[in-house]
């Protein structure tokens, strides 16, 4: 069992993590004056700590108890805006798999508790990978035409 359960406090701080590197996307989003993109980024950034506190209180309520790692939120680095969503697709595609793999040990543990908590995170998954796989799709058809690049920012401000 503690193994399981060590693997779902990883993922909370896997999570948490996941909120700094969208915070991170979100500053170089800001720097080019993307408020909208980077507006959305940030409220990704909260709902991705929303989903470690799911984790936190399901390891705190089984009396498991939570220990915490330091963040990693990469070099905060990007080519473009296309770049910083295609890399926010490729990381959640990563968490979808993590995922995948909690559920798949938390089958062979036969533990239902854990499976019914990564029930909702495989149903999220689906709306996430979609989310970004949408805005890149998007990206890639304007094309760096400021017009729709602009178009967008403005969408994504209204999240």
């Amino acid at each position: 069992m503690s193994k399981l359960y060590d693997a779902l406090c990883d993922q909370m701080n896997f999570e948490l993590e996941s909120a700094y590197i969208y915070t991170a996307m979100a500053a170089y989003l800001e720097k080019l004056n993307m408020k909208g993109m980077a507006h959305f980024l940030e409220e990704q950034a909260k709902e991705e700590v929303t989903h470690a506190e799911k984790f936190k209180k399901f390891l705190m309520n089984v009396g498991y108890g939570v220990k915490y790692r330091p963040l990693d939120p990469g070099s905060g680095e990007f080519e473009s805006i296309e770049d910083v969503f295609g890399k926010a697709l490729e990381h959640e595609k990563k968490v979808t798999a993590r995922i995948h793999k909690l559920v798949e040990d938390a089958r062979a543990e036969g533990d239902q508790r854990v499976l019914n908590l990564l029930y909702w995170f495989v149903d999220e998954q689906i709306e996430e990978e979609d989310t970004f796989s949408t805005i890149t799709e998007r990206l890639s058809r304007i094309g760096g035409n400021w017009n729709g690049i602009y178009m967008l920012d403005h969408e994504l401000g209204q999240r």
